[in-house]
């Protein structure tokens, strides 16, 4: 019985269901019973019966722990004896009513305090909920039924749970329930009816669906479960800097708007994005941020392995992506076909472009590429050919393959990928070319000298790559590195400034250093409501006329105003009611 008890110790289990009535305190006590009937201990902390008779009945036959009385309002009240349950500490406890308020002069104001107490004692609970108590649909229920819940339960309470039970009951069933008095009656019966009870089953239904969705996610990050199953739809957005990305997010939006999908917008840094590209996907990251979207940063040189595989630890079901135009690059296949052929599990949504925006686009990756890595590979093959020419006399012809490897591994240390295997390819002609019998000519007579070429040839791209590989790792974690140090700095500065003024003025050049743009910090005058500038960098007298007036439009709507997402998520947070007073606020020109 112990080893039971540990086994199952500190463990939530709620019944949900859409509203009064549907059975959940049965349903709750049924599965009790088949418990009982096991050998485990249940302990009934309370559940009210409400004088249903199949209650009663189902109540025969557990132990059930005295009520605490006390004293409200004149008259003795009776509640949940905490203290009494946390001495007895059967296996499991049935405490009915999560969202219950309990009376005044108790340990804890809510039922679910009490609860979640127990749990941390190490006591199994059960207990039941209404959909209309979690505190995140509070909004919802209030449109749908017109009544507001006062009683509300955080979110984090039915997280916690281990197991969530769906009690349902069609909205007809329910409503001859009522009728037939089968239905304890309170103040917000006479909300239902057909209509908002389909709808508050539909919430039900999702909430469950929701809860089932993230523990998939979890067991998948855990390594658990292999192959995700997609039970609900969830879609992925890959971005780049290439021009495309403001294109896919609207398209995005537009798509998980119609399967009513959480959607998440990801790009990632392999560390040799140029600043234009860097700029272009802030831009793209910050309207996707706008328009509802989760935005996560990947890092790794690998762009498909990394998406493929934040993919699966998220359990996505779609793929949405921008069709690639590199293939001019003859060594390598393009983004999207190489998506295509390893994301098997997942649906993928290629979104087509304006004809003038392809030509754009390649147009850009063309300008993109650095000419001048191309002319240190083309140099550095030249050089290994003459320094070989020198040395075929003394060495080996085997060894000779040696110096146009060092080549290769030079250019991939000092550019990258693309051009190491450029410089690859061009040693493996010119050693064939100049050096193998018969010279200058592309043929081999020896079968020896083909094996040495191959080897070579395979050598040289593994080793390419790898190099180039390593430098980009290397120009990541230097980018990192520099941003850990620049935040400690920040730091550091923070914690020693002495007053607020030197906080602002350490915020101003912290922020100015990684945007490179003007920034104030304003201060709303008590007496005439105006904005007094405290302290500013970048270009001085950045705060003119027509920035006041932008930044007064955003602070008296409530809206986003200006180009920078710092600028809009400033402006708007200061206009809440509550700080009408001398408020900060940040702006970017």
């Amino acid at each position: 019985m112990e080893a039971r008890k540990a086994s199952i110790g500190g463990q939530l289990r709620i019944y949900l269901g859409a509203a009064p009535g549907v059975g959940k305190t049965l349903q709750m006590l049924r599965a009790a019973h088949e418990l009982r009937r096991q050998g485990v201990e249940i302990v009934i902390g309370v559940v009210e019966s409400h004088g249903d008779a199949e209650t009663d009945a189902l109540r025969e036959g557990f132990e059930q722990l005295p009520s605490k009385e006390s004293g409200y309002s004149g008259k003795q009240v009776r509640e949940f004896d905490l203290d009494a349950a946390l001495k007895r500490k059967p296996d499991v406890l049935l405490v009915d009513d999560l969202a219950h308020l309990n009376n005044p002069g108790t340990r804890h104001a809510r039922r679910y305090q009490d609860i979640v107490e127990l749990l941390d004692q190490g006591i199994t609970v059960w207990t039941a909920i209404d959909i209309q108590h979690l505190e995140s649909l509070s909004d919802v229920v209030a449109r749908t039924t017109g009544t507001r819940m006062r009683d509300t339960v955080p979110d984090s309470v039915l997280e916690r749970a281990t197991d969530v039970v769906l009690v349902d009951l069609s909205p007809s069933d329910l409503l001859e329930r009522q009728r037939q008095g089968k239905v304890h009656v309170s103040e917000h019966v006479h909300a239902y009816s057909f209509s908002n009870l389909s709808a508050l089953r539909e919430l039900a239904v999702q909430a469950l669906a929701e809860r089932l969705d993230a523990d998939v996610r979890k067991k998948l990050q855990s390594g658990e479960i292999e192959n995700p199953w997609h039970v609900s739809s969830r879609m992925l957005v890959a971005v780049d800097g290439s021009g495309q990305g403001e294109t896919l997010v609207r398209a995005g939006r537009r798509i998980a708007d119609r399967r009513k999908a959480p959607w998440t917008v990801v790009t990632v840094d392999t560390g040799r994005a140029g600043s234009d590209e860097r700029q272009q996907q802030a831009k793209v990251l910050d309207l996707a941020s706008r328009l509802g979207a989760e935005i996560r940063t990947l890092r790794g040189h690998d762009v498909v392995a990394e998406i493929l595989a934040f993919a699966k630890e998220q359990n996505v079901t779609t793929l949405v992506l921008g069709r690639s135009h590199n293939r001019w690059y003859p060594f390598k296949r393009s983004l999207s076909r190489r998506l295509m052929a390893q994301a098997e599990a997942f649906e993928v949504t290629f979104v087509p472009l304006p004809l003038e925006k392809r030509h754009q686009l390649v147009a850009a990756s063309v300008s993109r590429t650095q000419w001048s890595d191309y002319l240190w590979a083309v140099a550095s093959v030249g050089a290994a050919t003459v320094v070989s020419m020198g040395l075929q006399d003394v060495l080996p012809l085997g060894n000779l393959s040696l110096i146009f490897l060092t080549s290769v591994l030079w250019v991939a240390a000092r550019t990258g990928i693309r051009p190491a295997l450029f410089t690859a390819a061009l040693s493996f002609l010119t050693y064939n070319f100049f050096f193998t019998e018969p010279r200058l000519t592309l043929h081999m007579a020896d079968t020896d000298e083909l094996l040495t070429v191959v080897f070579f040839l395979i050598i040289a791209v593994s080793g390419g790559r790898l190099a180039g590989r390593l430098r980009d790792q290397v120009q990541m974690l230097r980018a990192s590195n520099d941003l850990a140090d620049a935040h400690l700095q920040f730091t550091r500065r923070l914690a020693s400034a002495p007053d607020i003024t030197s906080v602002q003025s350490e915020a101003v050049d912290a922020l100015y250093s990684q945007v490179k743009v003007p920034i104030v910090i304003l201060q709303r005058a008590e007496d005439s409501g105006n904005f007094e500038v405290i302290t500013q960098g970048g270009a001085p007298h950045a705060f003119n006329e027509a920035a006041y007036s932008a930044v007064a439009w955003a602070m008296r709507n409530g809206k986003l105003a200006g180009r920078f997402p710092i600028l809009s998520t400033a402006c708007r947070g200061a206009s809440s009611p509550s700080r009408q007073m001398a408020t900060s606020t940040l702006c970017l020109g």
